[in-house]
Parts: structure tokens; sequence; C-alpha cells
């Protein structure tokens, strides 16, 4: 391809206006004798990015980017300077020479079969807007009417109606110099397959056009107004040569003129809820068309908009839509946010049943995408075992692993490990481990929230007292907490006659809380609920005395035993004086056992 002219470019500069070109990508602001608007090309919060039209410049006083119109298109699209210049001479009616021949030639054949492509669109975008507003389009008008579409939405979008019959909009663009092959080339029109011929592939329908931020038409889409079952009720184009639905977002062209009134874009399913949240006064609604959200289509909302709300109907299609927008936002480093609505209800429903007001509230209370669609996983785990919870994490990882920021995933982690009550640290591990180590990672998880191995008596006493809060009181003042093997145990009955102390109750779900080992928690959240220890109340006061007589035996057998392990070890000649000692204390303990077991047979 040949160089291009100075002449032409120096054209190309004078035509562009620079406004006019970086806002088909950027919100901006009269700010004085220039525009102001959030930069593209870094993380900006505050207004960075400045357009000068009298200088014909942009410059961005945070990041340092800056040049002409040239220069944005060619850093926003990613083009090099040649497409830069021939993509705004196209916009703005310059012609570029070509030196070479070849080359000029292959490119003037794409740009006439591009332009021809739009002009075709344009002619039949033409001709439903015109039928809309005909006698034919009554019943078209008065069906916007009852979805709560005013004149001004519906001529905004360029709406249009599609009458009934096979070759109505055929023999328009017949007439206008459009031959049917090319026709169906742009979607507009079928081949029948029983015969020769086409037809108009939307009948008798209201018809809304795919306009691109460039302002060309690229498709089309249509709702029906039949009344028969086997009519499809909704009708888009095919795919083309010039549109690829998961480029383009739909509502765009008119939303991206609305974006410096507010930080947000409002992400809805279908058509004719971004038509009734404009006419409501949500002017940056946009729909991704009946895809899932794109990674192209979040890279063009990232041009407008540092936030995104999505609110997808509130069936179950809708959540999983929902979930499914997660990865795009993220790679466009987009703040996701969610609005939920009831099972029947969605944002075209709920605006016309409920008002604005409704919707504006449930905008401003809008939730973390990320964190609403990690609570659907979480909160039916809450409460199970430790491997219900670990199957809930396999799912939640696949969240988390969209999420670009350490520090938001780390706050994600931390907020699960408490719904589920497991330890953070494990999580974390369990989380990273590759694939060939999640096995070990998981079983040290599960270890580490089974119930404490707590012996029976333990068990036992942790059971009584729990039920009978005002003996914890004597229990301690005994000392009987020294009896215990598991010292945990020992500290959680100090906290719990603390805790009744203070509240002159157990109040088990505040107990509970303040209980930071998961396995303890465990043990103790059973026995608050002993059914399958035998304990009767009524018979609390000899269960205590059985269960304490039994920790004091056992206590005795260990002391024994690390009595006789010491004198083993001792010399007797040079410690005479310790093994005195240990033989008294001995001689005491077997004393003490003995009258426990004389007890218990009287």
């Amino acid at each position: 391809m040949g160089l291009i002219p100075e002449e032409t470019i120096e054209e190309v500069l004078q035509r562009a206006e620079i406004v006019d070109v970086v806002r088909q990508y950027v919100a901006l602001k009269k700010a004085g004798k220039s525009f102001k608007g959030l930069c593209p090309f870094h993380d900006d919060h505050d207004p960075s990015l400045k357009v000068h039209p009298g200088k014909q410049i942009y410059k961005c006083f945070a990041c340092g980017a800056g040049g002409n119109a040239i220069g944005f298109v060619m850093e926003m699209e990613g083009w090099s300077f040649p497409e830069a210049v021939r993509k705004l001479a196209d916009q703005y009616g310059v012609e570029v020479p070509d030196q070479d021949p070849e080359a000029a030639e292959r490119a003037r054949k794409r740009r006439r079969s591009r332009d021809r492509y739009f002009e075709i669109t344009g002619m039949a975008a033409e001709f439903f807007e015109n039928n809309l507003w005909s006698d034919a389009g009554e019943a078209a008008r008065m069906y916007l009417k009852e979805r709560g579409i005013d004149a001004e939405t519906a001529r905004d979008f360029g709406l249009g109606y599609a009458p009934d019959g096979w070759e109505n909009l055929l023999g328009y663009l017949h007439n206008q110099g459009v031959d049917a092959e090319t026709a169906e080339k742009a979607g507009l029109v079928r081949s029948r397959s029983n015969s020769p011929g086409h037809y108009d592939r939307f009948r008798h329908r209201i018809v809304f056009p795919v306009v691109d931020i460039w302002n060309n038409v690229r498709a089309f889409g249509g709702r029906t107004l039949s009344q028969e079952d086997d009519v499809p009720k909704y009708l888009n184009s095919p795919e083309t040569a010039y549109y690829t639905k998961g480029e383009h977002l739909y509502g765009l062209h008119v939303a991206k003129q609305h974006f410096g009134s507010t930080d947000y874009a409002l992400l809805v399913e279908g058509n004719f809820d971004v038509f009734a949240l404009h006419a409501a006064g949500f002017r940056t609604a946009v729909a991704p068309m009946g895809t899932a959200l794109t990674a192209e289509q979040a890279e063009l909302l990232s041009r407008y908009a540092q936030k995104v709300i999505v609110a997808f109907d509130g069936d179950d299609a809708g959540a999983k839509a929902t979930r499914e927008c997660i990865p795009a936002l993220q790679k466009a480093g987009l703040e996701g946010r969610v609005i939920r609505f009831d099972a029947a209800d969605d944002p075209d429903t709920f605006v016309r049943h409920r008002g604005a007001d409704a919707l504006s509230d449930k905008i401003d209370r809008a939730n973390s995408l990320v964190g609403w669609a990690v609570n659907q996983v979480v909160a039916p785990a809450q409460g199970d075992e430790v491997e219900r919870k670990l199957t809930a994490l396999d799912e939640v990882s696949e969240i988390l692993e969209e999420v670009q920021s350490r520090m938001a995933w780390d706050h994600y982690v931390q907020d699960i490990s408490r719904q589920l009550d497991l330890r953070p640290e494990l999580m974390r591990r369990y989380l990273k481990a590759p694939p060939g180590r999640q096995r070990a990672a998981k079983k040290k998880v599960v270890e580490a929230h089974q119930p404490r191995e707590l012996d029976k008596a333990e068990h036992g006493m942790l059971v009584v007292l729990l039920d009978q809060p005002d003996w914890i009181g004597d229990f301690l003042d005994e000392e009987y907490d020294e009896l215990l093997r598991d010292r945990q145990l020992a500290e959680f009955l100090h906290l719990a006659h603390s805790h009744y102390s203070e509240h002159d109750e157990l109040a088990e779900a505040m107990l509970l809380e303040k209980i930071d080992d998961p396995s303890l928690r465990t043990t103790v959240a059973r026995a608050l609920d002993p059914e399958d220890t035998g304990y009767d109340s009524e018979q609390a006061g000899q269960w205590y005395r059985d269960c304490v007589q039994t920790l004091q035996k056992r206590w005795a057998t260990r002391m024994l035993e690390e009595i006789q392990s010491e004198l083993e070890r001792l010399d007797f000649v040079d410690q005479r004086d310790r093994f005195e000692e240990l033989t008294r204390q001995q001689q005491e303990i077997v004393q003490f056992r003995n009258s426990l077991t004389n007890n218990s047979l009287n």
C-alpha cells in the first residue's frame, strides 16, 4: 500500500473534529473552552483527559497520552497509521489516493463493498422506520405504547415496522437498484428453499436496527406482532461480512451520549429492556443481544464507563447469564455490580409496574457481582459437613479465578472462610493448590475441621455444663478444669462462664461465634444438641458426679504414669530428695484413687 499524501492527511485532520472523534469512545463534559473525560488509556477515576477543540488535540495529565484525532483512533482501535487515516477519511468524506494501483484497487473494492453494505442496510432502516409512522404501522405503534415506549424513544433508536407480506422490503430494495442476492448477503432477505426467488426475512414485526458507535446500521432484530404459535417471538439478522453480534452492544450508539451524567452502564438482556429503561430516564442501558457478554463488548463499555450494573431477567436463566458476565468484565477492568428481580420479572416489566424510583433504589443498592455470585454458591453450603463445603469451594474457585485484583481475591477468601466456617489459611492453600496437590490440601482442610476427639467423660461433662450453665462456676472454682486433657476445652469453659455471667444465659449463637477453632466449634455445637449421648437433664446431678469422678480417676492414672516414668529415670543416690518427694506424691494419689473407687462402690 502506497504512502498517503500529506495533503490528504491534513484534510482528514481538518474535517475530523477531535471532540466528535473522542466522544465516540469517551463521555465528555464541557469544561470552559475544552472538554474533560475519563482517560481510556489508564485506570482513571478522576477525569484526567482534556480535549481542546481549538487546538484539535487531546492530552491526559495523568498518564501523559496525547495527540490528534488520528493518534487517538490508533490507540483506541489498535490500528496502524494508514488504517486510522482511512477510517477517519471514510467517515468524514475524504478521498484517499493510493500510489500502488493493485493495492488501491483492492482497497477501493473493500471500501465499495462495505459502503454498499451500509448503504443497503441504511435503506432498509429508512424503509422500516417510515412504515412505523405510516398508516400501516398503527398496530406496531399501539404495541410500543402498551410497552411504555414513547415516540421520542422510538425515534432515538430508529425503530421501524416490517409490513406483513413476503416481498415488501424486497420490492422496495429492487426499486432502489439492489438485487436480491446482494440483499441476501446483507441478511435482509432469504432464498426460497423449494422454488426460485427470495422473500423478506422480517415480516409483520417491530424492527430495531443494530447501529455501531460510528452510526452505521450493521443488522436488525425484530419482534413479531403475530399471534400464531409457530412464529418465533424474536428474530435477528444472521452474521454477515460486516456484522458479528459479539462485537457490538445494542443501544450503545444512543447510550454513549449520556455517560457524562452517570458513572455506570446498565446491562440488560433484551432490546425492549433497553427501550423501556431509556424511556424511563435510564439513558445508559445497553444489551448484548442474546449472547453471553463477550470480551469485545466489555472492552467497548470500558471506553465509556467504569462500572457496569448487570440487570438481567429474574429467572434462573437470567441468574446464569449474570454469572457469565464476570470473566469479560474482570478482563476489561470494569467494576461489576448486580441487581436482581423476582423470578417472573425483568427490567422492562419492573420499571413499568413499579416505576423509575423503585429501579433507582435498586441501582443504589446494587451488590458486587462477584460477591453475589460467590454467595449463590456459598449460602446453601453453610452449616453443612466439611466435604459439602469443599464441593462449594470447587465451584467458587472458578469464580475467583476471574478476579484480577489480589486484594479483592483476599477479601472474598476471608468472607467465604467466615461463611463456611473454614480456616482461612487452609482454604487459601486449597484454592491455590495445583491439580496434582489438591487432594493433600483437601485432606488437611477436612482433618482441621473435624470435631475434636474428646473422651466420653470430657464430652459428657461438656454436655451437662452447657445444659446447666450455672454449674460452670462451681466446676471452675473446684479447679476441675485441671482434670481435662484438652486444654482448649478448659479455656472454652472459662469463656462460657464469662459469657453466662455477662448475659445470664448461654446465647448459643453468640457463644459459638466467639470460638475461633472450627473443630472445637463443631464439637460445642453438637454438645448443645446432645441427641446421641443418652443424656437426661432430669438426671443431670448424677451425670455430673459420674463425669467428675471419671475425670478424677483418669487424672490420677495419668499422674501415676508420669510419676512412675520419672522415678525410673532418677538416680537414687544423687537425687534422693526428688525420689522421696515423688514417692510421697505417688502414695497420696493412690489413696485418692482408692477413695474414688470406694465411693463409687458405696
